[in-house]
């Protein structure tokens, strides 16, 4: 599942990119592709609810359950798993570069939330 996942992320973030480009848009990823990566890499520690036992509260107090909440907290999210890349926490749950190059596309086109 996570190769496929990664197979994805190579091929969607150079094409968004690239179709961005051409019509002059700052526009993203989508907040699907977004929220995949911070439910497989970040809400088991950052919850109202988190299922890492060493974390019995929110990490921080960093709930990450909603897309106000991803949205909200899109500059940190942007800080510590992009730029100072210490997050996830000693990379327990393997998130790849191309999955941080998503979140910091979508927080850099402006964390745009779900469509409906």
């Amino acid at each position: 599942m996570r190769s496929e996942v990664a197979a994805a992320l190579i091929v969607l973030v150079p094409v968004i990119g690239a179709a961005c480009r051409r019509e002059g848009r700052q526009e993203g990823p989508p907040y699907s592709a977004a929220r995949a990566v911070v439910e497989r890499h970040c809400v088991g520690c950052h919850s109202e609810s988190p299922t890492v036992p060493a974390f019995p509260i929110a990490a921080g107090g960093l709930v990450l359950d909603t897309s106000d909440l991803m949205q909200m907290h899109a500059a940190r999210i942007k800080l510590r798993v992009v730029q100072k890349r210490d997050m996830p926490l000693l990379n327990k749950s393997g998130i790849t570069d191309d999955e941080r190059a998503l979140l910091g596309a979508w927080v850099d086109s402006g964390a745009v939330g779900p469509r409906s």
